[in-house]
């Protein structure tokens, strides 16, 4: 019986390690089952979660910010610069430009378009620190003008309509006086960001909450129905 007695053992103690090896393997295999695409585990990071910004840049947390708020190519700024010794001290009118950068003396371009007044701010009083050009900046930035929506064509008054957060494409037609009566309501287009799409009006005014809200420097244009 001696002999069987060892088999046994033997067999006990192969099987033991096998399930270890089979229970490490299946941790292995679980852990890398829920990398993203690619094996870099940061990829599957939720975006629009907020949480740190990207390193290289002060990006918004877009998840909590009205995207009405960050500053755009076109968008003219005061910028005031004190702190500094007063022959360096002074108040700039700026505009950012295509790339989407505005220039401050001794630094030269800084990215605007995309933050914040108050993330450009930051940007630049860091920028002059680390370049240990002043040791204490305090810079404000505002807006110089108030922003627009365009509405041309078939409406009573074509006009730039002042620009608030709860504009809407049915908002600013109205505040033009409405459509005429020769306005194609079914293909209305709206440039936004630099993209061009149509929407049907009167499918809105049957159902108000499908209307699209604005964003600064939109651009609404009503074509005449060829009926």
């Amino acid at each position: 019986m001696q002999p069987f007695f060892r088999l046994a053992l033997a067999l006990a103690w192969f099987g033991s390690g096998f399930l270890q090896a089979q229970s490490l393997n299946l941790g292995s295999g679980n852990a890398s089952a829920f990398q993203p695409e690619g094996g870099n585990p940061s990829a599957a990071a939720d975006p629009m979660a907020g949480g740190a910004a990207p390193a290289g840049g002060a990006s918004p947390d877009l998840g909590t910010m009205d995207v009405s708020d960050l500053l755009r190519r076109g968008d003219t700024l005061i910028i005031r610069l004190t702190g500094v010794p007063p022959a360096d001290q002074g108040i700039f009118e700026v505009k950012v430009d295509e790339s989407g950068r505005v220039s401050m003396p001794y630094i030269g371009s800084v990215t605007a378009a995309s933050l914040t007044t108050v993330q450009l701010k930051k940007s630049i009083e860091d920028t002059y620190v680390k370049q240990e050009i002043f040791t204490n900046p305090n810079v404000t930035v505002d807006l110089k003008e108030q922003r627009f929506v365009d509405v041309t064509g078939e409406v009573r008054m074509p006009q730039r309509v002042p620009y608030t957060k709860d504009l809407t494409a049915l908002g600013a037609v109205a505040a033009c006086g409405g459509f005429t009566d020769f306005a194609n309501r079914r293909k209305v287009k709206l440039t936004q960001s630099g993209v061009t799409r149509e929407f049907n009006a009167k499918d809105i005014q049957v159902d108000p909450s499908r209307d699209i809200r604005l964003l600064p420097n939109d651009k609404i244009h009503v074509d005449r129905s060829i009926f």
